[in-house]
């Protein structure tokens, strides 16, 4: 599809400069550090919490770690888990809902394991924050619950819990409110080694990295700190885990391989999940090192047989791709013929390819379940709001979020959520733009490899919030300039003697064609 471009020519200005321009880039974006990181006690609970968890390894009490079976999730149980055990705890456990087989949210089992077992504090990461009525009922029965998650706060309601860290609290002063869940925990702990005057394990930086990137937030400020500490201290990194996964990681050195192995781990380690709370990515974090060779093996196989799935997906999308969506698409598998852990992904698919909110739907456990993904421009978290008399739970973040309903609500459902778009049109038209961060001519091609020597990494790492940038190229004659600068997705779409004003994207090694148009009608 063809989108708007939206552009400003600087021609005295190289192409980094029109790139800091164009973003409102400081330099402050370009060489933060650790020590750079807003003060940590402004965030809301986080030394009551901390407080709490103390106590309870200090009386040997019964602690439950309750996770989410993304990586973010997995890694900021991980991390909490394995500090409560350096601080000397001996009676902590943890449980992660495995989604394919789980409802959405804490559920009854649950709960009943919490009194049978008699668990005195019980810490969830990633989530719970709208879990109002299971909060209510488990500190009612005599738990303690210290939520630590990152999702949106509806309303500005929160459970009644002994302590909520969550930065998005309307009266959290912490002025960083896009962490991912293992961050807010990497944050947690930095308070608990504070008060116990103890060090914390310097891989805990990596996990941190690796669950900000799967959960896709936004990489500025604080992300970003945490993603380039990573990436430029990347050798330094040695835990048991990382040891055994590095046989199946190619050796690297720029930014742009050194994200493509923390891609390459996500996908290895999101194949973790099992029944009643297990997951096999935590018994590899958890296991001796004897054992995590085998472990290892199980993951890569089980990510294996996901990545033929996900090829299915592809071309099934092919076949239910819309033709004319012009502002939403909502599809239901009837037959199941998606995973049910890929629904998000075919949403998020359609949703990039189009710019438009899109909501994927399935059958589970009785219940409909569905996952929407959407681009800037529209927040999904307030679309289902609008819905919610239809529904029975939802919850996310702005672009990726998900909830379940009953079967006989479907129709009613799409009626309320395309009443919704049709409010947001302006904003969804608006966002189905390109927004061009440099622009150059065929015959000053040098000013892009002087980018690409001299400036290229310090904009990394891309990703959300700091997207991989469009460049504008003038003027573009294939026959002429292709063995200067071979465009993938070109061949087919550009006749070789007429002239075109291309967009592009470089990515690692290669220029990717997003756009183009004949030159002599583009300004």
């Amino acid at each position: 599809m063809k989108f708007k471009w939206s552009y400003n020519e600087s021609r005295n200005l190289s192409i980094f400069e029109q790139i800091l321009k164009n973003r409102k880039i400081s330099e402050s974006f370009l060489y933060s550090s650790l020590k750079d990181l807003p003060d940590m006690s402004l965030m809301k609970d986080l030394d009551k919490a901390s407080e709490r968890i103390i106590s309870a390894v200090h009386k040997k009490e019964k602690i439950i770690i309750y996770g989410h079976d993304d990586m973010d999730g997995i890694t900021s149980t991980y991390l909490i888990f394995d500090f409560l055990e350096k601080i000397g705890s001996q009676n902590h456990y943890y449980y992660i809902p495995n989604r394919q087989l789980d409802c959405h949210g804490i559920q009854r089992k649950f709960i009943e394991k919490l009194e049978q077992e008699k668990i005195e504090l019980l810490i969830t990461v990633d989530g719970g924050i709208s879990e109002f009525d299971a909060i209510r009922e488990i500190q009612a029965n005599g738990t303690d619950v210290v939520i630590t998650d990152h999702h949106l706060i509806l309303d500005d309601k929160i459970p009644d819990a002994f302590a909520v860290i969550n930065p998005k609290q309307s009266d959290c002063n912490y002025p960083f409110k896009m962490l991912a869940g293992v961050g807010v925990i990497y944050f947690l702990i930095r308070k608990l080694a504070e008060k116990l005057q103890t060090e914390f394990d310097k891989n805990y930086l990596f996990w941190v990295a690796v669950g900000s990137f799967a959960d896709k937030v936004p990489l500025v400020e604080v992300n970003r700190t945490f993603m380039k500490e990573v990436l430029d201290n990347w050798h330094s990194f040695d835990d048991l885990t990382l040891e055994k996964l590095k046989p199946f990681l190619r050796p690297t050195l720029s930014y742009h391989n050194r994200i493509n192995v923390i891609n390459h781990i996500i996908r290895i380690l999101s194949s973790g999940r099992m029944r009643d709370g297990q997951n096999l990515t935590m018994n590899l974090f958890l296991a001796p090192a004897e054992e995590k060779e085998i472990i290892t093996r199980k993951l890569i196989e089980r990510q294996q047989i996901q990545e033929e799935a996900i090829k299915k997906c592809r071309k099934y999308l092919q076949q239910i791709a819309p033709e004319n969506a012009k502002h939403h698409f909502i599809y239901f598998d009837k037959n199941g013929e998606i995973p049910i852990e890929l629904l998000g992904y075919c949403a998020s698919q359609i949703s990039k390819t189009y710019k438009i909110p899109v909501v994927f739907l399935c059958h589970k456990n009785g219940k409909i379940v569905g996952e929407g993904r959407c681009t800037e421009g529209f927040n999904l978290v307030n679309a289902f709001a609008h819905c919610q008399e239809y529904l029975i739970q939802f919850g996310g973040h702005s672009q990726a979020a998900g909830f379940s309903m009953q079967k006989k609500n479907i129709t009613l459902f799409q009626k309320k959520f395309s009443e919704y778009v049709k409010l947001k049109e302006l904003d969804i038209e608006e966002n189905r733009r390109i927004n061009i961060d440099a622009v150059f001519a065929s015959n000053n091609f040098n000013k892009f490899d002087e980018y690409l020597q001299m400036d290229y990494q310090l904009l990394q790492p891309f990703g959300k919030g700091n997207p991989n940038p469009y460049f504008l190229m003038k003027n573009y004659l294939p026959r002429r300039d292709h063995q200067k600068v071979k465009i993938k997705g070109s061949n087919n779409n550009l006749l070789p003697d007429e002239c075109y004003n291309v967009v592009f994207k470089f990515k690692g090694f290669s220029f990717n064609l997003i756009d183009h148009r004949k030159a002599n009608y583009l300004l």
